[in-house]
């Protein structure tokens, strides 16, 4: 019997691992995929998402560190789009496979592990880059960040069909996705 669920893959790993950069290098190399960032899904209303205390500061913000953070509906509206204009839909963010609604619909799901120090270090390096002060990142790391990738995100590679080595280079976990997705007959079909 075909898999009839909709061309969608759900990357997950944790922050830093290199989803968001090997979701990217899938769609360039595979014509006709789109790409749903979590990342853009999140709530931004306080009173909407769970909240942690602001770090160096006052009040309260959202909880990036939690999945109950993002909006199903900005979720739900990307995926629709998605579909409607990509052959296949690549969800990548740290709870791709944490959110239900997201997992369940996937017809692959895959898992970037990468070790703490070097995903820490990854977005250290990002926030560096970016010319923005990584101390907060740090500080929130400390504070909740790290509890939260044990509790929310780590456990979820169980539900992965593909564990791929996050350390590896990303021409090479490309090809290991595309390996994972189907042959190049299998992929012309979608197009």
């Amino acid at each position: 019997m075909p898999d009839t669920s909709p061309p969608l893959l759900a990357l997950a790993g944790g922050a830093g691992s290199g989803k968001s950069t090997l979701a990217v290098a899938l769609a360039a190399a595979r014509p006709a995929t789109a790409v749903v960032h979590l990342d853009a899904c999140f709530h931004h209303d306080t009173s909407r998402a769970p909240c942690v205390p602001v770090i160096g500061g006052e009040g309260v913000g959202v909880d990036f560190s939690d999945p109950a953070s993002i909006d199903r509906a900005r979720v739900e509206e990307a995926i629709g789009a998605a579909l409607a204009t990509g052959r296949l839909v690549v969800v990548e963010g740290t709870f791709a496979l944490t959110l239900p609604y997201v997992r369940d619909r996937a017809r692959w799901t895959a898992y970037v592990d990468v070790p703490a120090d070097i995903r820490l270090a990854r977005k250290t390096l990002r926030k560096l880059r970016a010319s923005e002060d990584p101390g907060a990142a740090l500080l929130g790391y400390l504070a909740h960040g790290r509890a939260a990738h044990e509790r929310y995100v780590e456990p979820t590679a169980r539900y992965a069909r593909l564990l791929l080595d996050g350390t590896a280079p990303v021409p090479q976990l490309v090809g290991e996705l595309g390996r994972f997705l189907g042959s190049q007959e299998e992929s012309a079909a979608w197009r």
